[in-house]
């Protein structure tokens, strides 16, 4: 049986705290990614649009939470006001939204900061001491069931970051190359996110899956993964084979460490499975076309080939950025979906921002590299 979400545990929970609490108008969870300090909106329970999806920022950014989470302790707002003069996007946008109040629980989990967990009224001084006496409780439990799953996830990413690291020591990909890409990925699915369905959740969980796509490199011998020349019909072959390997290495870990019931695993096996597809069902391994390609493997395909472009590798030079989008545009529609180029394209800019944040290395000769 698969768990539900986060998004769908908040949702629940809303909806039972409602009878005691009738101004409680929003539940929501930002998730903590350590390695770029980036907090960003994951699940939330809104009454009526919520004001904030797909939205991150740096956790160094904002003060306040960087004590929440220092301190480990709630924090309670009587009067959201005060925010209306706030630098940042989220603070403004939660007073627009016509939230006066709010009472905020950092998630920790063995002693790491996983995200945090928003409630918010739309009257002030709300949360009170006898309301956040009986709502505490709740928070505590809620804080719990979000850092039990993620708990989970982490042991999956875990092992997607030792697979990972066996992979690309094995490979011209480099570690920035996989931030690269998983980064561009989760830019194009935000950007698509509203014309496929995709959430926060879905998005976040394509950027971390994405790193995986090639796994089942490991499984490729050296004499054809590394060779410099063409591959003969034979050795393309096998080459090809790697996408089969990496789903049944996926499934294997999913399988070794209990992992079945964690949502969204599909999605990996997904991005590891399709994203050699075309969008004309010339690709492999399955000759899949158009919407038969999970919007995942479509968007990592796009993300994928982008980097490869512009990277320089020891036996070519990178392409020029604007090269690698007309490459894009002209292969929109045959090699690749073309929502997914379009919304490429429209993160041009920041696509350039990636690319200068996590540049590689140059390639040295073997005698200058080795001196």
């Amino acid at each position: 049986m698969i768990e539900n979400s986060i998004g769908d545990t908040l949702l629940r929970i809303h909806n039972s705290l409602r009878s005691q609490f009738h101004q409680l108008c929003r539940v929501a969870v930002a998730i903590y990614d350590q390695p770029s300090d980036t907090l960003k909106t994951f699940a939330n329970s809104t009454d009526g649009e919520s004001p904030l999806m797909f939205y991150e920022v740096k956790l160094a950014d904002v003060p306040s939470l960087q004590q929440l989470a220092r301190d480990g302790k709630p924090r309670v707002l009587d009067d959201l006001d005060i925010l209306r003069r706030a630098n940042t996007l989220h603070s403004r946008k939660i007073v627009e939204a016509g939230y006066h109040s709010s009472y905020t629980e950092p998630l920790i989990f063995d002693d790491q900061l996983v995200g945090f967990l928003f409630f918010d009224s739309d009257k002030p001084c709300y949360f009170n001491q006898r309301v956040i006496d009986k709502l505490q409780p709740y928070a505590k439990v809620l804080a719990a069931i979000v850092a039990v799953q993620f708990a989970a996830i982490r042991t999956l990413s875990g092992a997607v970051t030792v697979a990972r690291e066996f992979s690309r020591h094995r490979d011209e990909e480099t570690a920035n190359h996989l931030r690269r890409m998983s980064t561009y990925s989760r830019l194009i699915a935000k950007t698509v996110a509203p014309g496929f369905g995709l959430g926060d959740e879905e998005v976040e969980f394509i950027f971390n899956f994405s790193q995986l796509h090639d796994i089942g490199k490991i499984a490729i011998a050296d004499a054809i993964l590394l060779k410099p020349g063409k591959l003969t019909p034979e050795e393309y072959r096998e080459a090809q084979a790697h996408v089969a390997r990496g789903v049944e290495m996926a499934q294997m870990m999913i399988k070794e460490f209990g992992l079945e019931r964690i949502r969204h695993t599909d999605m990996l096996l997904n991005i590891i499975g399709c994203h050699h597809e075309r969008y004309d069902g010339s690709g492999y391994p399955n000759g899949l076309k158009g919407e038969a390609i999970p919007i995942e493997g479509r968007i990592v395909a796009v993300a994928d080939v982008f980097d490869a472009l512009t990277s320089e590798r020891p036996y070519k030079h990178a392409w020029a950025v604007n090269d690698a989008f007309a490459y894009l545009l002209r292969n929109a529609g045959t090699q690749f979906d073309p929502v997914c180029v379009e919304a490429a394209f429209a993160c041009a800019e920041e696509f350039k921002q990636i690319q200068a944040r996590y540049r590689d290395e140059p390639f040295l000769p073997e005698e200058q590299s080795s001196s």
